[in-house]
């Protein structure tokens, strides 16, 4: 979740972070939009609740460092 911009605003969250939103998919909750800027897709969901936990959880979650091994496996694939 680096850089990446989370945004909340009326029960939704925006997001581009893309391992961010696969969680939230995870978590259950609805993906009500996608709009493709330039070269980044930014995610809209719909939360029931304050956002600030659902970051502070994905950070901490197993999720985050299949996600991390993941980036790395791609490395070793695509730098041969």
């Amino acid at each position: 979740m680096n850089n990446k911009s989370n945004k909340t605003k009326n029960n939704h969250i925006t997001t581009d972070d893309l391992a961010f939103s696969a969680y939230l998919k995870m978590k259950g909750y609805h993906l009500i939009k996608s709009d493709r800027k330039k070269s980044k897709t930014v995610f809209t969901f719909d939360v029931d609740e304050n956002t600030d936990h659902l970051k502070v959880e994905f950070i901490n979650s197993e999720f985050v460092q299949f996600y991390n091994e993941l980036r790395n496996l791609k490395k070793v694939i695509f730098n041969k």
